[in-house]
């Protein structure tokens, strides 16, 4: 069964040792992107952002919704092709990155990427799809080469060819192993991150800040945005401003900052992070142009 495995593991190996190690860099660049920063970020691993709040293979509440906005088969198993997806970035990354399995995870990588590009970042201009055609082009290498000589594809190719030949394997086993991809293709995409109605009460006081003409309030997660203000409601005008936001969320926090008459406070300044608590709704008061 290992042996027979040889073909796909095993690497082109160029005539120089300098010429694989040319290739290694962008097998490894990309391959540590995507595990460490794109992947991770949607993708339940050890090292994903602890305020994503992502369990270990969740794939982000999110991003199965982003998914069924493609239509035709997307929108009938969004749930299926988020999980793959984000798998193929966050584990195949760290496959690509190690040169272990470099062709299969390669392969998935390439599917996910022509997706990205022709569903996702086309539709918004060719310049939108760079990053995604970079990790393309890397894939596609990889595809081809393998791991080349730097890689753990080429150490396990290298034992594999000493060992003894094995004896055939019954053929109803592999079968059997087949039989067994499409269930946990549909098993493990049940793999989404829980999401809930958190409430956000925010008071701002603005006092000793002019005339003030609107105060609005801008953010990551919906329904706030960062290219329009929601607007604040006065409670005591030119003073104290209110604003009831609910968001659908499976983070731990979200992040925003206030306007005033359309310009952003805390100008070059972190955004302002606040934390939803255990109960669904919490209380945010602030000062205009004071972090916290």
């Amino acid at each position: 069964m290992l042996r027979s495995l040889r073909p796909l593991l095993e690497p082109v190996v160029l005539p120089h040792w300098w010429q694989d190690a040319l290739l290694l860099l962008p097998r490894v660049v990309c391959g540590y992107l995507l595990t460490a920063e794109f992947g991770a970020a949607k993708f339940g691993l050890p090292w994903s952002p602890p305020d994503n709040n992502l369990g270990l293979f969740e794939v982000a509440f999110w991003f199965p919704n982003d998914v069924a906005e493609y239509g035709g088969i997307f929108a009938l198993l969004p749930a299926f092709f988020a999980w793959m997806g984000a798998f193929s970035e966050a584990v195949g990354g760290l496959l690509l990155l190690a040169g272990l399995g470099t062709r299969v995870s390669a392969f998935l990588l390439s599917c996910t990427m022509l997706v990205a590009i022709f569903m996702q970042q086309l539709p918004q201009g060719m310049w939108n799809t760079l990053p995604a055609a970079g990790f393309l082009w890397v894939s596609l290498m990889a595809l081809v080469l393998g791991s080349g000589r730097f890689g753990l594809d080429y150490l396990l190719a290298r034992w594999l060819s000493r060992r003894p030949t094995a004896p055939a394997a019954a053929p109803g086993r592999p079968a059997a192993a087949l039989l067994l991809l499409p269930l946990l293709a549909l098993l493990l995409p049940g793999c989404v991150q829980p999401a809930h109605d958190k409430t956000v009460v925010y008071l701002l006081n603005v006092s000793g800040h002019g005339p003030v003409k609107q105060v609005g309030l801008r953010g990551r997660d919906k329904p706030l945005s960062w290219e329009q203000d929601l607007v604040l409601t006065p409670v005591v005008p030119d003073s104290l401003y209110r604003a009831v936001v609910t968001t659908y969320t499976g983070y731990r926090t979200t992040e925003v900052k206030f306007t005033l008459n359309g310009d952003f406070e805390l100008a070059g300044a972190d955004n302002r992070r606040i934390e939803f608590g255990l109960g669904d709704t919490v209380t945010y008061r602030a000062r205009l142009g004071v972090a916290q």
